[in-house]
């Protein structure tokens, strides 16, 4: 039985390239001999990351000022590595996510894919200075209403490095939460608007 992964509704930039069934790597070993360099570079720098801070808030009192100095060194490391995955993103294959998650990503594109055919995915996550690199198929496609021609494509992961799984696991729930966050500061800022109406000045 697949386990299932939680997804959110989030707009990324992805990389969705069709291949022959016989381009995608037979084991994680392969996939990591294939992977281009950037992509293990900023997901191995993004994991040591949170490992290090985990560590740092159980030193004490001087834990805030340590994690500040790691927390500017880290952001210098994230520009470098966010113009380094820039040059990994192709125009060609470029698309937008109307949901993802540590299982599949859902995309809207042409109609020019079938059910079952394998993809090479890369996903872009700028806020975390982190990059995926992995292969999937093509799980669902749904047409869109007003448009024959764009379909909504499902894309189910059939080979991902665990460490990159746990990357998108971290990164929905960060995005969740900004998301629940910002419709908490919504509904204040209407509900003090409704407040001035009942009670104008």
């Amino acid at each position: 039985m697949t386990q299932q992964y939680f997804s959110i509704q989030h707009s990324l930039s992805v990389n969705i390239e069709p291949v022959s069934i016989d381009h995608v790597p037979t084991s994680r070993l392969a996939l990591e001999n294939e992977m281009p360099i950037p992509f293990k570079m900023a997901n191995d720098v993004a994991e040591i990351d949170s490992n290090a801070l985990r560590s740092i808030r159980n030193i004490g009192e001087q834990a805030d000022a340590l994690a500040d100095f790691l927390q500017m060194q880290n952001n210098k490391i994230n520009l470098i590595m966010g113009y380094v995955l820039a040059q990994q993103d192709n125009p060609e294959s470029r698309f937008n996510t109307t949901l993802f998650g540590a299982g599949e990503i859902k995309f809207i594109a042409h109609d020019n894919l079938t059910l079952e055919q394998a993809v090479r995915i890369k996903i872009f996550l700028p806020s975390d200075s982190a990059a995926i690199y992995c292969y999937g198929t093509i799980s669902a496609r749904e047409t869109q209403e007003g448009d024959e021609n764009l379909i909504e494509y499902t894309a189910s992961y059939t080979r991902i490095r665990d460490i990159d799984r746990e990357i998108l696991i971290r990164a929905t729930l960060r995005i969740q939460q900004l998301q629940l966050k910002q419709r908490a500061e919504l509904r204040q800022q209407n509900g003090q608007q409704d407040d001035q109406q009942i009670n104008p000045q």
